[in-house]
């Protein structure tokens, strides 16, 4: 498995892996018009062009997992966020390739940007009905920094109710 930058023409497979890693996720939001926004962030690639780079682990036949990292000072979503801390989004791992290391590589890749920019946090947002995600990241030394949690329903103007979690990494002490 290679993770790279997403190559030109890759959208659309990237969006149907997105689509596909998070639709487990819809019963978990009781408001279905919320679910279809937050998954039309998820899956906006353009909406992030020029600000953030869409990595993919390619396994040579498919691209089996993807997140979106964006520099410091580029998270424009997250007005909160101090200009020295990186920002991870968007991490989805095809279902059939779950359980691989696929997740655990692309925030690896992220981590590796993050520290040779000259971040001194690296930061992402998760909900809670993403146990896998929320072990994985305190496996890899994140921890809550509530402060910077976002409330999504707020964020898309819609009803209900759905908490991005946010957890950082410090990378300077």
């Amino acid at each position: 498995m290679i993770i790279r930058e997403a190559g030109p023409g890759e959208g659309d497979e990237i969006r149907t892996l997105l689509t596909a890693a998070y639709d487990q996720y819809a019963a978990a939001v009781p408001v279905a018009e919320l679910f279809r926004r937050y998954l039309g962030g998820v899956t906006d690639l353009d909406g992030a062009a020029g600000r953030a780079v869409t990595l993919v682990a390619d396994t040579g036949d498919r691209i089996a997992g993807t997140a979106r990292y964006y520099p410091p000072g580029r998270a424009s979503e997250v007005p909160e966020l101090p200009a020295d801390w990186a920002w991870v989004r968007s991490v989805g791992v095809h279902p059939d390739a779950r359980h691989g290391g696929v997740a655990r590589e692309l925030m690896a890749e992220c981590l590796r940007r993050a520290t040779a920019g000259g971040a001194a946090v690296l930061c992402l947002h998760t909900v809670a009905f993403m146990p896998d995600a929320i072990r994985l990241y305190e496996r890899l030394g994140y921890r809550r920094e509530p402060a910077l949690d976002l409330d999504i329903a707020e964020y898309y103007g819609v009803g209900g109710e759905m908490i991005a979690l946010a957890y950082r990494l410090d990378l300077k002490s």
